[in-house]
This record gives C-alpha cells, structure tokens and sequence, in this order.
C-alpha cells in the first residue's frame, strides 16, 4: 500500500495533467451535442464541465508547491525527476480557455464573465509565476523561449472564452458592435425561397433575434436594424409553412451558438487575429521544442509534452472545421467577397449531413415533453408488451407504492418526449392565420361551437390559480379523448394531436414553470393536492377496474370540483376545436414568457414554447393573444392569469 501511494505522489501532476487534456477532449466532441438535445448526455457533461476547470486550477497549485516540495525531499522526488512538469503550466491555461463547442453550460455562466475575468488574471499570474520560478530556480533556461510562446498561446486562449461570456451575457447580447458580421441584404425573401436564401436571411437579421432574446420589444428595437423588414416575410399569406419552420429553426441554431460557443468571437476580424496568433505561437513553441535538447527529461514526461503539443492541434483544427470553415458566416463572408469557388466549397460543409447544418436536420432539439396526469396516480394505459426498461420502472414504481409516489420520482419516470410533427406545426400556423385574419386581433370574440358550454362551466368556476386550471383542462381533455372512437384517421389524428399538446403544457407545469410565470412550489403543490384527492377515490377500484373505470372516476373526481362537467359530444369538430383551444393556450403562454426563460432552454436543445414565441415574434403577436376562456365570456376580476399578466411581453407595444 505505501508503495503503491509513494508511487501516486510521484507521477500526481503527470495524471493530472492528462486528466485535464481527456475532459477537454471529451466537452469538445460533446459539447456540441446540447443544441439537439441530448440530454442523457447532459449530467455528463455538467460534471466535465466543472471538473475541468478544478483540475486545471488544482494542478496549478500543485505546480506551484513543487518547488517548496523539493527542499524537504530526498533524492528521487518529483521536480528532481520530472522537471519538464514546470513546462506544462501554460498548457493548464489552453485547457482553462475551454472548448469552442461549449464555453457556458448555462445562461448564469455568462452573467459572471467578470469572475471569469478576475480568475484569468489570478489563474495567468500563478502560472507565470511557476515558470518564472522553475526556470530560475531549477536552472531549465532552455525552456524559456518555448514556454514564453506557450503562454502566449494559453492567456489568448483564456481571454476568448471571456470575451465570448461577455457576448453570450444577455444584457451585452444585443449591444456588442456587429461592424464586422456580413451584410448580406437579403431580407426580401419569396414564397419559394430556397435553404440557401433562408440562412443568409437569419444572419442578416441575427442582430434582431438577439434583441428579442435580451428582452426588446420590436418597436424597442433601433431602427438600423430593420424589425419591420424581419417581420414582412413572415407575415405574408402565401408563406410555405415548411419554409417559415426552418426559418425559426435556423435562428435558434444561430443563437444557440452566440449564447453557448466562441462563434460570436471567431466570426470578428479581433477574434480571427487572436486565434491566428494563439496557432502560430503554439506552432513556434513546438518547434523549438523539438530541436531543443531533451535527453535530461525522462522519455514518459517528452512522450505526455508531445501529447499535449499534438492534442491542442488536433483540437484547434477540429474547432477550426467546425465553427469557421462550417460556419454559415464564413460562407456568408465569402459570398459578399464574391469569392465564387471557396463559396461553394464552404455552402459544401455548411449543407453536409454529417458536420455542417443540413435543411433536412434541425437545429435544435424538435421535441416536446409529454406528462399525463394519469401516470402520477397509477393509471396509466400499460402497454402489452413491456421491454427491459418499462420492467425497471414497473419495479421502481411497486417500491413506491409503500410510501406513496413521490412526485420528484413521477417526473423521473413518467415525462416522455414526442417529435414536433408537422401536423402539429400546421395547427400552430392556421390558428395564427385566423388570429392576424379577425378584425379584433388576439382578443377576438371566437365562437366555440362546441366547447362553448363546457368552457362558459369553467369560466364560472375559474380561481386566481393558474396551475389549477391547465390540471382540469387536462383531466377535462383526457376524459373526452377516452370517449372518441376512433373511425378514420384523421379523428386519429386529432385525438394524437390533442393528447400531445394537453400533455406538453402539463410537462411545462411540472418541469418549466418558470416559463409559465409560475412558481415551482405552487404548481408542486397544486399538482400534489390534485394526486391527493384523486388517489382517495380510485384506491379501491384502480388495481382491478379497466379503461372504463378510470374514466367513470375522473368525472366523478372533475364533478367534485365545484363545477358541472359539460363536456360536448365526441366528434370530429369537437376535437378541431379542442385542438385549436390547447392550440391558443400554448400561445397565450408563449405571448406572456419571459425571454430570458428561452435562452436558457437554448443549453437543452430549447423547448417547444421557445418555437413557438419566436415564430410569433415574425407575426408580431405576443401578450395580445387571449386565453381562450377569455373569448367566450369576460374575464374574471380575480382571473387565474392575473399573476401571468404582470408580465406581459408584446413585441408591438
């Protein structure tokens, strides 16, 4: 055991070091993978990226404390046997500049660019002084000229990742200079605009999308930038649906990366600059290196500095691929230059399936969370045929039952996820048409043919919390959608669309609340009194009762409510209105968020009310979208949206 634990202080720092250089390695092939929303990855991901920074910063202390070491050590310690580790400080401050794929793993990191700023002159002064004090103590001069260049490699490589924390910082995001992004001018778009016309449309009109982000309305925004000219695309009628989508899908993406990565850095001639002169001085201290004599350092320690060389290379042309020559900017830059050959080349990379940003792919995650109120309470449908998995979470749930299912583990196990069809989109798009197309706007009194009754019943009854109705509107919907019969396939395909939108705004609840201008607390609370008092009428017939129970105790459960339940009769018109309804609280929801709430859901892979907000943003809709409640009868003094008005966010006003 003691020569096992001499045997690890001996070699600390060297493992040290190659752990730092294997985390980088790893956040720069996966950092990228958040914008789609790889979120078994994402726990990963966040440990790496804090692990990365503390072995980093440790082993630059540990190099400071070597020399101090060696005054009270015997023959054969460290610095005596490894003084090439002295030589690896300003390879720590390459690793502490972090990836070009992830410089933030989340909207906070980038408000506290300052401490990143402080801890880069901290972190530089301690490296200096370690090298400082290796090569005039242990007599190692021949590493000077190398290291000099090393460290200035390492200090551009640190201040690029504070400067894009300080471009990714909301309250910067739209006020840094935008001088050196392409103007490109091509904002008059036709109905039948192609991929390529789309992209050089979003980052014309980029400076935009990052002024909605930071909180601007569209009247807020300087007129320089051209907000009524971002809108006149979108707003026309003869606007292919499919077209608008990527339009959306393709400005996320865009500020995914301003928010998330060094694209806002490297896309500015003072960025290009620095990464040139950050490659060139790596490349002049490789090279003195290798003349240089190295037959007094052990071969382990040359083979971990020729790794380190080689692997920052390795990594800096891999970014260099990924976020320039791919990047639609470079070919956008090369295009305004009229540079014919290196613009096909480089749309090439851009369009290609496997690295750049392909039409057919989207640029964020295109999903949807699903929670059914059902699977809280133990009702859910099972499916016939259980795999591995539904058996795990089958025995994790029969452990529950003893205490009661928590509802932390209801959100781990119960909250699913569907792609954003577009079916789905479609409806999105036609339900905006009639709110642009109606004489009085969001507000428009609408006729509910056959949803009138049961929402003039819930008007009567609606209380200031808002929580509480989207759970009944939800239990309300799942029991008409038990009662449809399903004889053609479009009823089919409504009764999925309902499903899916009804259960999108209850994953919102239970997991975003924030971005429903609710409190975490009070939609737990809400949630749980629904589980409390529901559990209490189907514990006795839940275990042997089939569909038609669990129906016959939701009603019984709505009607003890303090409401009548009038729900219409199944049909097919029915179920248009019902979608059109979730259809229009989904909007309303998206109209009255917050902006700062969507780029934080950009580190995810963005959410689904982020879509939608944005693609309401080209219609110049927002707070004036009305609940649909509101548009059958007037709205309550104390109404359950009252706390959600407060903030009102209206792109025209």
């Amino acid at each position: 055991m003691a020569s096992l634990l001499q045997l690890f202080n001996e070699w600390e720092i060297q493992l040290l070091v190659l752990l730092s250089f294997v985390l980088q390695i790893f956040l720069f092939f996966t950092g990228g993978l958040r914008q789609r929303g790889a979120k078994f990855l994402s726990g990963i991901i966040w440990i790496a990226y804090l692990v990365a920074d503390l072995v980093a910063v440790y082993a630059l202390g540990l190099l400071s404390k070597l020399e101090e070491n060696t005054h009270a050590s015997q023959k054969g310690a460290l610095p005596e046997n490894h003084p090439l580790a002295f030589f690896w400080a300003p390879f720590l401050l390459l690793h502490l500049g972090g990836q070009d794929t992830i410089t933030a793993f989340s909207l906070e990191d980038n408000s506290l660019w300052l401490r990143h700023l402080l801890n880069l002159v901290v972190q530089v002064a301690l490296a200096l002084y370690v090298f400082w004090k290796s090569t005039a103590w242990r007599n190692v001069h021949q590493l000077l000229v190398p290291g000099i260049f090393m460290f200035v490699a390492g200090i551009i490589k640190y201040g690029e990742r504070t400067m894009a924390l300080m471009y990714g910082n909301l309250q910067n995001i739209s006020g840094y200079s935008t001088s050196d992004e392409s103007k490109l001018n091509h904002r008059e778009l036709d109905q039948d605009a192609s991929y390529s016309s789309i992209v050089s449309f979003c980052l014309d009109s980029a400076p935009i999308v990052r002024h909605l982000f930071a909180g601007f309305t569209l009247l807020q925004i300087p007129q320089g930038f051209g907000a009524k000219t971002w809108t006149s695309y979108a707003q026309s009628d003869e606007v292919q649906l499919a077209k608008l989508a990527k339009l959306v899908d393709v400005e996320l993406g865009i500020m995914y990366c301003d928010v998330y990565t060094k694209a806002a850095v490297l896309r500015t001639r003072s960025g290009i600059l620095l990464r040139c002169t950050s490659q060139v001085s790596a490349l002049v201290a490789l090279v003195l290196f290798v003349v240089g004599n190295k037959q007094r350092y052990s071969r382990a320690d040359v083979a971990i500095t020729y790794t380190l060389f080689i692997g920052s290379f390795f990594l800096e042309v891999c970014a260099m691929l990924m976020m320039v020559m791919v990047s639609p900017w470079t070919w956008a830059w090369m295009k305004a230059n009229k540079c014919v050959w290196l613009t096909r080349m480089s749309w090439m990379l851009v369009s290609s399936n496997i690295i750049g940003w392909p039409e057919e792919k989207p640029l964020w995650s295109n999903r949807m969370g699903q929670y059914n109120f059902l699977s809280y309470v133990g009702c859910e449908e099972k499916p016939s045929s259980s795999p591995w998995s539904e058996r795990v979470t089958s025995m994790i749930r029969k452990m529950a039952k003893a205490v009661g299912k928590l509802f932390w583990l209801s959100k781990l196990l119960d909250i699913k996820y569907e792609e954003v069809d577009m079916d789905i989109t479609e409806s999105f798009a036609k339900e905006i048409r009639a709110i642009l197309q109606s004489p009085f706007g969001g507000g428009q009194k609408q006729e509910w043919e056959h949803l009138s009754r049961f929402l003039h019943s819930m008007a009567r009854e609606l209380s200031d919390n808002f929580s509480a109705v989207i759970i009944r509107l939800h239990i309300a919907t799942m029991i008409h959608l038990t009662e449809v019969s399903n004889v053609d396939a479009e009823s089919v395909a409504l009764v999925g669309i309902c499903r899916k939108l009804s259960n999108y705004m209850m994953y919102l609840l239970v997991t975003q609340p924030v971005m429903l201008q609710v409190t975490a607390t009070s939609a737990e609370s809400v949630i749980q009194g629904f589980h409390n008092k529901f559990v209490t009428m189907m514990t006795a017939t839940c275990n042997n009762g089939g569909k038609h129970v669990v129906l016959q105790i939701l009603k019984e459960f709505l009607s003890k409510e303090d409401y009548t339940l009038s729900l219409p009769e199944p049909c097919k018109e029915t179920l248009e209105e019902m979608r059109d309804m979730w259809v229009r609280i989904i909007m309303y929801a998206a109209g009255r968020s917050r902006p700062e709430t969507h780029a934080t859901q950009l580190a995810r892979g963005g959410e689904f009310l982020t879509f939608i907000w944005l693609l309401m943003a080209h219609k110049s809709l927002g707070a004036s979208v009305a609940f649909p409640i509101d548009l059958i009868s007037p709205p309550p003094t104390f109404g359950p949206l009252m706390d959600v008005r407060y903030y009102a966010f209206d792109f025209r006003s």
